[in-house]
């Protein structure tokens, strides 16, 4: 089967609701709903989140990590650890770790894609973090998350393969289908998670370098994010006029200042890396 004809076949898969595509896990789910009602407290949460050993055990990283850059004393559990960092920061956190685990393949051929595909989406993850703290008043912890699944239109794609070891040998295909889908196969899974506008954007617009939002956007971080991720490498988005992108003149930044900062950031940039794929 070509190329075209896979996309079409994948399109109309989509359009008539056959495609498999990845969903959360019900603790994220359950979490999420918890944190949504007015009546949500830290204890609450942390009953939920303390049934997951794993789960528990990454806040508390997370909350004693120089990402929540706090020099008090550690938090020494679940409850402490969500009252240090807020019903926000905590929501973004447990789906970013229950996203992780959507990233998986048991098909020897896509193992190695999978596992590139993850460490971008952290490396863009913390460097969204990164702009965001430095250059806006976005919350990082919204852009972190947003980097994060930016490119999760590329699951059903490797999904789809696991079923097909022609296009599972087939790399040339692959990233073909994920330059033409990806994007629009994310924006569908973000909308059905039910995610803020702001990440569904963020999601459909990260390689459209001509967005052009009316104002600063966690699309335009996560766009400039992706860019900077791609910087010195051979790849289709290093060969486009960077002076052009909006989303490089939103945050005030020209692409030299940008690299730059990715340049003085390296640190921070890969702790929070180290956090993410730990």
């Amino acid at each position: 089967m070509s190329v075209e004809q896979l996309i079409s076949s994948i399109l109309a898969d989509l359009k008539a609701n056959r495609l498999k595509l990845p969903t959360l896990p019900q603790v994220a789910l359950k979490i999420n709903d918890i944190i949504d009602s007015p009546d949500a407290t830290a204890k609450s949460v942390a009953k939920v989140i303390s049934t997951d050993a794993a789960l528990s055990a990454r806040l508390l990283q997370v909350a004693n990590s120089p990402l929540i850059r706090v020099r008090s004393s550690p938090a020494e559990n679940v409850q402490a650890a969500i009252t240090r960092m807020g019903m926000g920061v905590v929501r973004n956190i447990v789906t970013s770790f229950m996203v992780n685990q959507l990233f998986h393949s048991k098909h020897d051929a896509l193992k190695k894609r999978v596992s590139v595909l993850w460490n971008h989406s952290a490396h863009v993850a913390a460097i969204s973090h990164v702009l965001a703290n430095r250059f806006t008043r976005l919350k990082p912890d919204d852009a972190m998350l947003a980097g994060l699944i930016h490119d999760i239109g590329k699951l059903p794609i490797i999904t789809k393969a696991e079923d097909d070891a022609e296009l599972a040998n087939d790399s040339v295909a692959l990233d073909n289908l994920d330059k033409k889908l990806h994007t629009v196969l994310g924006k569908v899974i973000v909308q059905t998670w039910h995610f803020a506008p702001e990440l569904i954007a963020a999601v459909a617009n990260h390689e459209n370098l001509a967005y052009d939002s009316e104002q600063l956007s966690i699309a335009d971080v996560v766009t400039v994010a992706n860019l900077l991720s791609y910087a010195g490498k051979k790849h289709t988005l290093t060969q486009a006029d960077w002076t052009t992108v909006p989303a490089f003149k939103k945050l005030g930044l020209s692409p030299e200042d940008s690299i730059a900062t990715l340049e003085e950031a390296r640190d921070e940039i890969a702790e929070i890396v180290k956090l993410l794929t730990a």
